[in-house]
């Protein structure tokens, strides 16, 4: 039985996987994963009928330039598509672009142009956001979080946003205001929200995880206390505008929610519920997780675990070439030290199995990717992996899209 899978994120490959015909193997793919891509004309007939603001033409109209904020690498957002939709009906000529990393390392001019395109890149400013400087203090919200938003952000009349819903391991789902905090805000504000108020990583040494938090992943949203937090900072910060869109395993724009930064993520979330659910079955002898969406945060795709019998083995499939994002927050920065103010150890995840087997072209040594522990095989081909596994007939499980499917 052959398998194909997506692969090799902003070149978009596929990969084969060629399983022996003796043995029993369930692709388990997300309900929406067969939804076509949005037309042209569909997504700017949701741009032109916004939800809860008024369409973009207006909220232009006095106004002498427009920042476009826009999710980075470790989003799979065509975002290219609809910024060229955004420059036609803001028709500005003073417009830049920042790239809402957050904590997450810099981008350069290769990453803009697989995100934004080759045109937006060579005709208009493309910023990486420096969450250490270059910060306007726009005062604490009521979580008692203080502040710091991008300065060159601020300093636009206009400030527009582009990203995706998808399920997020602390926010229950991503989308919304997360553009903005982290994405746009200072150190000390993305620290507050993820270890103060959340209580994660190297918080969770001293105190347990807020209740809204724990096991978030595509099950909170609107109740989550750091996505409440962040949407203070995105109203402090007068965004005017988001686009969010739902996307498939080929990162196809399938659904798509515009206008108020709060109102259109909550309507996205309605759809992202089922569009990302995935049925589950338990007791797989092997589960091969695919890390595409997301390949660059490949340990979120472990979560499948949970689907392995005691002691079974995790294929986890990744092909980043740009390897593990590092996090100024969460990361690690060297072997002696445990790496970022709130670092995260290894997922509890993996514990569950008995074996992992990582099968990537692009393997690192520094353990910036931490699902590589010490028991890990590390693989280049399927042939490979197929020799690790043995021949014996095996009940296997394949997750198309591990790093954006959900469980519940």
């Amino acid at each position: 039985m052959i398998v194909r899978l997506p692969s090799h994120i902003w070149q978009d490959r596929e990969i084969e996987l060629d399983f022996p015909d003796d043995w029993e193997v369930s692709i388990l793919r997300m309900k929406g994963d067969g939804c076509r891509a949005l037309s042209r004309e569909e997504m700017l007939q949701a741009m032109r009928n916004p939800i809860g603001t008024k369409p973009l033409k207006k909220l232009a109209e006095g106004k002498d330039s427009a920042v476009i904020i826009f999710d980075d690498l470790t989003r799979p957002t065509k975002a290219g598509e609809i910024a060229e939709l955004i420059l036609e009906e803001i028709k500005m000529d003073e417009v830049v672009f920042v790239c809402a990393n957050g904590a997450h390392g810099t981008f350069d001019r290769e990453d803009f142009v697989a995100k934004l395109g080759q045109r937006i890149v060579e005709n208009y400013p493309v910023f990486n956001h420096n969450p250490y400087q270059n910060l306007d203090y726009l005062g604490e919200t009521s979580y008692g979080n203080p502040i710091e938003i991008n300065a060159e952000v601020m300093s636009h009349p206009l400030k527009i946003a582009i990203g995706s819903i998808l399920p997020h391991p602390q926010f229950g789902f991503g989308g919304g205001a997360k553009i903005v905090l982290p994405g746009v805000a200072g150190i000390r504000s993305i620290v507050y929200k993820h270890g103060i108020l959340g209580g994660w990583g190297y918080a969770e040494k001293f105190r347990e995880l807020h209740p809204s938090c724990s096991m978030a992943y595509g099950r909170v949203n609107e109740e989550n206390i750091q996505r409440k937090d962040a949407e203070e900072a995105a109203r402090m910060a007068k965004l005017d505008f988001i686009v969010n869109v739902l996307i498939n395993s080929k990162r196809d724009s399938t659904h798509i929610f515009a206008g108020d930064v709060v109102d259109a993520q909550r309507r996205g979330v309605d759809v992202a519920r089922d569009h990302y659910s995935t049925q589950l079955e338990f007791d797989f002898d092997v589960v091969v997780a695919n890390a595409y969406s997301k390949a660059n945060e490949a340990t979120i795709a472990t979560w499948t675990t949970v689907c392995l019998k005691e002691g079974g083995t995790l294929v986890l499939v990744c092909n980043a070439k740009g390897g593990q994002v590092s996090h100024y927050v969460h990361g690690r920065w060297g072997m002696r030290r445990r790496g970022g103010t709130l670092y995260l150890p290894p997922p509890d995840t993996l514990n569950k199995a008995g074996k992992v087997i990582l099968l990537s072209e692009f393997h690192e040594k520094q353990p910036a990717f931490e699902v590589v522990h010490e028991n890990a095989v590390k693989v280049k081909s399927w042939k490979e992996v197929l020799e690790e596994l043995g021949r014996d007939k095996k009940r296997v499980a394949v997750f198309p899209d591990a790093t954006i499917q959900k469980p519940f």
